[in-house]
C-alpha cells in the first residue's frame, strides 16, 4: 500500500515538473495565426481563379443539360432503344474528356494559390522568426494574427 501511494507521488511529481519543462518551453516560442478563409475570400488572384472555374463548369453545365435535351428529343420522337444508346455513348464520350480536362485544371489552379499562400507565410513565418503558425479557426485564444501580412504579400507579389 505504501509503495503504491509512493509510485503516485513520483508519477504525480513527474507529471509536474514536466508540463512546468514543457509550459517553459513553449513559453518561448513564439506563435503564428493566419485566417485561410479570409486570406481566399479577399486574394484577388484566388477570387479571379474561383470565378473562372465557376464560368467554365457553368459553360458545361449548359453543355450537359443541351444534350439532355437532345436525348429528350430522341425519346419524343421514337427513336429506337439502338440509336439511343448510340447517342448517349456520343455524348458520353463527348462531355467526358471536358469533364476531366476541367476538373484537371481547377486541382492544378486550386494548387498554384495553395503554393502560394503557403510559400508566402512560410516567408512571413522566416523573417519574424515564428516558431509556429497555425490555422486561426485551431486556436481559441493566443498568437499573432499574421492575416493582413500574408493578403499584403500575396497582392503585392502579382
Amino acid at each position: 500500500m505504501v509503495k503504491s501511494y509512493l509510485n503516485l507521488i513520483l508519477a504525480l511529481s513527474l507529471t509536474f515538473i514536466s508540463a512546468f519543462n514543457t509550459t517553459q518551453a513553449e513559453a518561448s516560442k513564439k506563435v503564428a495565426i493566419v485566417d485561410t478563409k479570409l486570406i481566399l475570400k479577399k486574394y484577388s488572384k484566388a477570387q479571379k481563379v474561383l470565378a473562372d472555374i465557376a464560368k467554365a463548369e457553368e459553360k458545361l453545365r449548359k453543355k450537359l443539360q443541351a444534350k439532355r435535351l437532345q436525348l429528350q428529343d430522341a425519346r419524343a420522337a421514337k427513336k429506337t432503344e439502338t440509336e439511343i444508346q448510340l447517342l448517349t455513348q456520343q455524348i458520353k464520350n463527348e462531355l467526358e474528356p471536358e469533364a476531366a480536362k476541367l476538373e484537371k485544371d481547377s486541382a492544378a489552379k486550386s494548387k498554384a494559390i495553395e503554393d502560394e499562400v503557403k510559400a508566402s507565410i512560410e516567408q512571413i513565418k522566416r523573417k519574424n522568426k515564428y516558431s509556429i503558425v497555425m490555422i486561426k479557426d485551431a486556436v481559441l485564444f493566443g498568437g499573432v494574427d499574421i492575416t493582413d501580412d500574408v493578403l499584403k504579400s500575396l497582392e503585392g507579389s502579382k
